[in-house]
């Protein structure tokens, strides 16, 4: 069961009574079995081992939005068990941090807060630029890739997205899919990742795709680390090529006290919760409860993910 305030938690175990069900409010440790529980219905993130352990169980509601734990093996999720996330919880913090860590670069923040410290009263206008005009490309249209556009297209951005299956999009110029991402970045100066990390996304920002990127481009990455080549980054932003990029994920996490990028002045660290609040969880029980009246009833739940896929 997911961590949740007072309030939420009774509202869930208001809405199980009413489905006729019985609430456990219970976090397996690593390696424990069901026991006697053998529960019907999980909201919360359970191991892999814990889900094939229960034999009673028919669906999963996760707390996040990625499902990184369970698109690794997909193969070892029963089929009986359908899988939902909380997709649409985590958009307006994700899309705001997204956002921040763009002025702070444009702005030159990062600028003058040294000058700051060094005590110095330094109006160096070269770092203060504008948002507005300048081409933001979105990598990941969903739920966090929109609420990215929905805040970029308030500054006046021009805005492209990449989609697996491209289809127009409000407020975005051009929806390519990930195999004509080539032919867009030479026009991007900024590129957001808010993708899933799945079979095709890993990698996907390599070395050859940074250089394509025009010289002084930012990157933000909020979807999942190992979708940038963390080696080809750094090459990037040491040569200047690349002038600065916000990352709020790694392929390593934490991330390592030795590992350069935490000594990189145009590299902003933030510790993979761009996308959260301390509230996500109650939020994330409102989706369930919804979605524990359509299994009741037999009807499709909303937010089904596919493991395969990763997404």
């Amino acid at each position: 069961m997911a961590r949740l305030g007072d309030e939420a938690a009774g509202k869930v175990r208001r809405a199980v009574a009413e489905v006729g069900g019985v609430p456990h409010f219970h976090r397996p440790k690593d390696g424990e079995p069901p026991g006697e529980i053998d529960p019907r219905v999980i909201f919360g993130n359970p191991s892999v081992d814990y889900i094939r352990k229960c034999a009673s169980l028919e669906w999963v509601h996760v707390v996040s939005a990625g499902i990184d734990a369970y698109s690794k093996q997909p193969e070892l999720i029963p089929e009986r068990v359908i899988l939902t996330n909380s997709s649409g919880v985590y958009g307006p913090a994700g899309g705001e941090h997204v956002l921040g860590m763009m002025l702070y670069f444009t702005r030159g923040l990062h600028y003058y807060r040294n000058a700051q410290l060094r005590g110095e009263w330094d109006r160096d206008l070269s770092h203060a630029r504008l948002l507005a005009g300048q081409t933001l490309c979105v990598v990941g249209l969903g739920d966090l890739g929109l609420n990215v556009v929905k805040r970029a297209r308030a500054f006046d951005m021009r805005i492209f997205g990449v989609k697996r299956n491209p289809h127009p999009v409000e407020g975005v110029e051009r929806v390519v899919s990930p195999d004509e991402l080539d032919e867009i970045l030479p026009e991007v100066q900024h590129l957001a990742i808010t993708a899933p990390l799945t079979r095709e996304t890993r990698g996907m920002i390599d070395a050859r795709r940074l250089a394509l990127l025009p010289e002084g481009a930012y990157l933000y990455n909020i979807g999942r680390g190992p979708i940038v080549d963390e080696a080809a980054l750094i090459e990037a932003l040491r040569s200047g090529r690349l002038k600065g990029a916000g990352l709020d994920v790694f392929a390593q996490e934490p991330l390592p006290k030795d590992h350069p990028l935490w000594r990189m002045e145009n590299v902003l660290i933030t510790p993979h919760l761009g996308a959260d609040t301390p509230w996500d969880h109650d939020r994330a029980a409102d989706l369930f409860i919804e979605n524990l009246y359509r299994f009741h009833r037999g009807e499709p739940l909303k937010n089904r993910v596919d493991p395969a896929l990763g997404y």
